[in-house]
Order: C-alpha cells, then sequence, then structure tokens
C-alpha cells in the first residue's frame, strides 16, 4: 500500500497542563480507532505537544483506506424461491433479501451456511482517498478527547451543533499529507501551511513548505516540539547544576512532566531564598516552591538548601531577570508563610472554634466529627489492646494512659484547620498541627498521630499502631457518616473521596495485621455512631469491591475466599483472612500447568457436597476399598498439620488431586447400601470442607 508523510497541528492557546496530561497518554489510541473507523490502516503514529500545540506525526501514512468485503446472508433456498425451484419467482423472502442489499434478482447468488443452501450476496467496497476521509477522522477523533473542563468561546457553540467544547479555543490548523496542505477545518479555524515559534519571537505566522520544513522551522524559531526531548534537556541541566554547586535536586516525578508541559524551550535556573526562611518546616518551604511555583527543591547535605531550580520558557540568554523575578515571588510567599507560622504559635493548639465548621450538611460540625472519630478510636484500641501494648512507641505505657493520649490526639485532630497557615496552605492540614504540638510540648505519640492521620499516602503509611488507630479512625468515621446520608460513591463521582478512604482502611489493617470483620466490626461502630438506619451491608460491599480491586486476582478466585468459611462456620468477612486467602489460592492454582483438570476433579468434589448436607466424619470400618483409607489418610494428615501460613495449606489440598482422581475412578459413592454411600459422601465432604477454610473451589474459573 502507497504511504506517504502525514502530520497535522492543533494551534491553541495556552494548555492547562494538568488536565492536558491526564488525557495525553490516550490521545494515541483515539487517533488510531478513528483511524480504524474510517478503514484507514493504523499508521504509527507520534504525539507531540508543546504549551500551545497538539502535533500528530506519522512516516508512513496510509494513501487510501482499505477495500472492504460485504457479505450478506438470506434465507434459504426453500424459502426465498416459490416451491423451493431457483427457477421460479422469488417469495417475500427472496425480494426482501434483494431490497436490503439494493440489488435485482440476478445479482443474488447461493452459498452453504449451517447445512443448507441459502441466499448469498457479496460485494468489494473500494477504499477511499485517506485524503477524503481526514475531515471526518479529525471530527471523530476531536470529539473522543475528554479533558474533563471544556471551554466555549464566541458564537461557536450556536453555529456547531452538538459542540461540547474543548480544552481551550482553537487559533490554528496546520496539516500536511505527502507533502501536500490538506483542506481540513475544526471549529470555524481553516487549515493553511503555516505554524506559529516561540512567544518570545513575536506572533507573526511561519510558512511552512511540507512536513520536514515544518520541524526545520519550529527549530529555528525556538520550539522543541518533543516532549521527551525537552524533558531529558531539563534534567541534563538539573545534573550540571548539582555538579556545578554540589547541591542535589527533589525531582518530583509529577512536577517534571508539568514543567515539560509549560515549557516550549526550557531553560534550568539556580535561584536563591535567604536562610532565615530554613526556621521554617520543610514541607512549608517545598510546597511553596513546588505547589505554588513549580520550583525544583534543593538539598545540601541531605538538609534543605536554601535555593532552587525554576524551568523558564525564555529564549533570552539572560537569566539574571528571570532568576530576580522567581526569587521575589518565592520571597514573598516565604514571608507570609513565616508570619502566619508565628502568629499560629502565639496561640495554643486548641479544638476550640471547630463546632462553628460544618463538616457536611447533615453530619454536624468538625467538632462533631472529632468526637465520632474518638469514640471509634477508643473501640479499636479496645480492640487491638495487646498489640498497642506491645508496639515500641507505647513501651512502658499503661493501657489507661494510652486511651487517654489517644482521646487528647482525637480532639486536637483537626485543630490546626483553624490556623492561619492551613487557611493559607490546605495541602498542610496534619503536618502543621503535628508541629504545633511538637512545639507546646505534646505527647510524641500525639504529634505523630497528627502528622499521620490522612495516610496512606502514596506508598506512605502510619509509622506506628498508635497512629494507625487514629488514621482508621478518620477514614471509618467519614465512610459510615457519608453512607448514613446516602453520600455514597458513583461511577466515577466520588467528590469525597471514601474510594481512596476505603483503600486507606485495607492498606492499614494489611500492614498491621489487624483482625477487622466487614460486618461484625462496622456494627459496633455503626451503633456506637448511632447511625441506626445505615445499611451495612452496603457498606460491607463497598469495602469488598475495594478490596477485589487492591488484591488484583482474578476475580473468581476471589469470589472462592468470599464463600469461604472461618472455624466457627461463618462467612469469611475479616479483610486480612481475605487477603491472606485470595492470594494462596491464586499463586497455587495459578502455577499449575493444567487447570483444567484440576477444577474438574475439584468440581466434582464441590458437586458431591451440593445437597449441603452436614455429614459426620467417615468411619473406617465402613470403608471397603483401598482408594478410601488413601483419600482419609491423606485429609486426616492435612487436617491436624499445622501449617505456617496458607499458601502451605492450599498446596497440600490441591495435592489430593491424583489421590481424588483414583478415588473417582474407583469408588461408586451411590453405592445401594445407604450407610456406605454416607460415608464415603461424609469422606468427600470432609475434603471440601477443609477447602472451604481457604476458599470455595465450587467458585473458582480458568
Amino acid at each position: 500500500m502507497d504511504t506517504a508523510p502525514f502530520l497535522l497541528e492543533i494551534l491553541t492557546q495556552e494548555l492547562p497542563a494538568k488536565p492536558f496530561l491526564k488525557e495525553f497518554p490516550n490521545i494515541r489510541t483515539k487517533w488510531t480507532k478513528a483511524l480504524q473507523n474510517a478503514f484507514i490502516t493504523s499508521a504509527d503514529t507520534q504525539v507531540f505537544y508543546t504549551p500551545r500545540r497538539i502535533v500528530l506525526y506519522a512516516e508512513n501514512f496510509p494513501l487510501k483506506a482499505n477495500d472492504r468485503l460485504i457479505e450478506s446472508f438470506g434465507a434459504p433456498v426453500s424459502l426465498a424461491y416459490e416451491n423451493g425451484d431457483k427457477n421460479a419467482p422469488l417469495t417475500k423472502a427472496g425480494l426482501s433479501f434483494c431490497y436490503k442489499n439494493n440489488i435485482q434478482e440476478q445479482d443474488i447468488s447461493t452459498t452453504q451456511k449451517d447445512g443448507k443452501e441459502v441466499l448469498y450476496f457479496k460485494q468489494i467496497i473500494k477504499g477511499q482517498s485517506t485524503q477524503n476521509l481526514l475531515q471526518g477522522v479529525l471530527t471523530e477523533f476531536i470529539d473522543s478527547l475528554n479533558f474533563g473542563k471544556s471551554m466555549r468561546w464566541g458564537d461557536i457553540a450556536s453555529r456547531y451543533e452538538n459542540f461540547h467544547g474543548f480544552i481551550r479555543p482553537v487559533v490554528g490548523l496546520c496539516a500536511f499529507l505527502d507533502d501536500k496542505p490538506l483542506s481540513l477545518s475544526l471549529f470555524g479555524v481553516y487549515s493553511s501551511p503555516q505554524t506559529l515559534g516561540h512567544r518570545d519571537l513575536g506572533s507573526s505566522p511561519i510558512q511552512i513548505q511540507n512536513t520536514q520544513d515544518y520541524f526545520h522551522k519550529l527549530k529555528a524559531h525556538k520550539v522543541i516540539l518533543d516532549q521527551d526531548e525537552r524533558k531529558n534537556l531539563i534534567l541534563q541541566q538539573i545534573k550540571t547544576i548539582e555538579s556545578t554547586h554540589h547541591i542535589k535536586a527533589e525531582l518530583d516525578h509529577e512536577l517534571l512532566e508539568e514543567v515539560v508541559a509549560i515549557t516550549e524551550y526550557p531553560q534550568s535556573i539556580l535561584g536563591y531564598f535567604e536562610s532565615e526562611f530554613l526556621d521554617l518546616s520543610d514541607e512549608v518551604i517545598i510546597i511553596s516552591m513546588k505547589e505554588h511555583q513549580r520550583y525544583f527543591p534543593l538539598y545540601k547535605d541531605n538538609l534543605l538548601f536554601n535555593g532552587f531550580i525554576v524551568v523558564s520558557n525564555s529564549t533570552s540568554i539572560q537569566d539574571s531577570l528571570i532568576k530576580a523575578g522567581n526569587e521575589k515571588v518565592l520571597r514573598a510567599r516565604l514571608s507570609d508563610a513565616m508570619f502566619f507560622y508565628r502568629n499560629d504559635l502565639k496561640k495554643p493548639l486548641s479544638a476550640q472554634g471547630l463546632e462553628s465548621v460544618v463538616f457536611v450538611e447533615g453530619l454536624g460540625s468538625l467538632a462533631d466529627k472529632t468526637i465520632r472519630e474518638g469514640k471509634i478510636a477508643q473501640i479499636l484500641a479496645q480492640k487491638y489492646k495487646e498489640k498497642l501494648l506491645n508496639d515500641p512507641i507505647c513501651k512502658g505505657l499503661e493501657f489507661l494512659q494510652i486511651l487517654q493520649l489517644l482521646e487528647q490526639a482525637s480532639e486536637l485532630c483537626k485543630a490546626d484547620l483553624l490556623s492561619e497557615m492551613v487557611g493559607e496552605f490546605p495541602e498542610l492540614q496534619g503536618i502543621m498541627g503535628s508541629y504545633y504540638a511538637k512545639e507546646q510540648g505534646f505527647s510524641p505519640l500525639i504529634i505523630s498521630a497528627l502528622r499521620e492521620q490522612y495516610l496512606p499516602r502514596h506508598t506512605e503509611l502510619p509509622s506506628n499502631l498508635f497512629s494507625a488507630i487514629v488514621a482508621l479512625s478518620n477514614k471509618l468515621d467519614s465512610i459510615l457518616s457519608l453512607f448514613s446520608i446516602d453520600k455514597i460513591p458513583s461511577g466515577s463521582k466520588d467528590p469525597y473521596a471514601l474510594r481512596r478512604a476505603a483503600n486507606g482502611v485495607i492498606k492499614i489493617i494489611e500492614r498491621y495485621g489487624l483482625d477487622f470483620h466487614l460486618q461484625k466490626d462496622l456494627y459496633i461502630l455503626k451503633d456506637t455512631l448511632g447511625f441506626h438506619t445505615l445499611k451495612i451491608e452496603g457498606v460491607e460491599h463497598f469495602f469488598l469491591e475495594r478490596l477485589e480491586n487492591s488484591i488484583g486476582a482474578n476475580p473468581s478466585i476471589f469470589r472462592a475466599a468470599l464463600f469461604g468459611i472461618t472455624r466457627s462456620n461463618e462467612r469469611n468477612r475479616d479483610i486480612n483472612m481475605l487477603i491472606s486467602n485470595t492470594l494462596a489460592l491464586s499463586e497455587v492454582f495459578e502455577a499449575t500447568e493444567n487447570k483444567a483438570t484440576l477444577l474438574s476433579t475439584f468440581k466434582r468434589v464441590a458437586n458431591v457436597c451440593k445437597d449441603k448436607k452436614v455429614y459426620s466424619k467417615p468411619s473406617r470400618e465402613l470403608f471397603n476399598t483401598q482408594e478410601e483409607h488413601s483419600l482419609l489418610n491423606a485429609i486426616e494428615t492435612i487436617a491436624s498439620t499445622h501449617f505456617t501460613n496458607v499458601k502451605e495449606r492450599a498446596e497440600a489440598l490441591f495435592g489430593l488431586k491424583d489421590i481424588l482422581e483414583e478415588f473417582f475412578s474407583n469408588v461408586f459413592i451411590n453405592e445401594q447400601d445407604p450407610q456406605i454411600a454416607q460415608n464415603r459422601k461424609a469422606l468427600v465432604s470432609w475434603v471440601y470442607e477443609e477447602f472451604l477454610y481457604i476458599g470455595d473451589i465450587a467458585q473458582i474459573a480458568i
């Protein structure tokens, strides 16, 4: 197939980095899909972007769409012709086939299908020139993009039916195929062979002759089109600054991607701030730099350094003004932060005032929330008393002292929301509370609990069980209280981040090996908090969904674990047991070469027990085959063995496969003698029961 270079540039106003970067990984896929819908063979398309342009480039783009074979099958000949005679006139069924395919009777042929001779018609539709199809492809592609919030501009919405907006107004369109300009349009903007260079070089259009000329002209006009090239350039510049000044930059991945997205010609510049600002907490300084100014923080000898790296989008070789300007902006922010910090230290850390701050309508104030969290913390502390007393951070404390400290931590955990610093830097809630608590001489347990109450964040978890209980209380209250007023996540909507809260609960429980039953414990908390109308089944299901996603195993294996039972013959709803049982079943099952045979054997075990009848243990006196004795010996050994982990038990149970196959091949279970039949069923039932302590094998599927 003939191919040629293809180029499409969509010029826009400045693209907002974060929403654009969220959709960027999908752009190539969505372009490919739009091509395939037009029957154009997917070309190896590269996607480039700068703050003002989205570019698609394919070196070998098909000049023609694919030919298509259209086949149509109709009624059997016996029904399509009168009396089934192909020389006779067509019946209504035959005429309907002609009408549907827009053909004459002489165009009909026949073929064999499902053992019958049926009406048949085929045609080959020649592929069109891609040049004629690209307008439709472009429209479909643009409509498929989702950047979150979109913009509307001018009177474009009234001029274009079903206009849903775009991430930013489109100001230009440039397209080439086979080095010839294409006539395309987008939102009232018509393509022309021109582009724009870097803003520093003016706003005059640059004329483009062909595809390669486009790349040359951009480079000459200080636009580095390839985002990977810009990233590597920034990293190299930072590395040079590090080695020259013996410092180390904190290279946050998300910040780096954002800086790449807002620059066309990046230049990394070293700036400084007064060392007196280092009296502020590292978090305040770093957030001031990263979140508000997009600066990279610097360290020297593992301590925060009074400097930063700013990546400028300037072509000027004189960076002194840029450096001075950014230093001035940061100085102002840090001066404000220092003012807030000193003001906050003048007041004792107190929850007084939280009663006037609404948590969520229908759930009272933040003061009410801290009271609820305190109640949850006390319940969890009693539940995990032994673990708390054995935690090194609680060493030397009586349990009553731990409870008192938990009560104090719960009361103060939201106090810093009233501080001036958190009012200016909301990202520092909890963190600033810990600093203020330290300054005012609170217990190290309270300090760590205040700081870690919102964890997990990324891979960071609470550093001790005391903090973990405070963090669990925060999340469990949010989930239970919001569910109680039907503020339940649906689809992609989760305004209160309850999915993240549930994931956090699961991670903390797993990290500290805590037993937590998704029925009993949730009912206790529900009753304690007074949410009498709350349906715990919905909360349980919500947690189980999160748990299944976090484990990531075969869904049928997770379902098998859910159908498992405990030694007290109850459904297993303990989070850690569900995790360990699912992982054990998954590891052993996935390592099996012939999964189908393995499942077949154990499905027979489940089928024998499908009547759910409870059997007594089998009696050896009623055995009359060696296979019965062999199976009983094996299951007795497993039942009496103290395995070090669930995986070993699962391996032993799956290891019964050969013995079970011998048993099923040579032993007739439904013996005429009802006593022998019941005894054999009891034997198989024991195997099934031992498996149920891990999961229900009947639920597992390939």
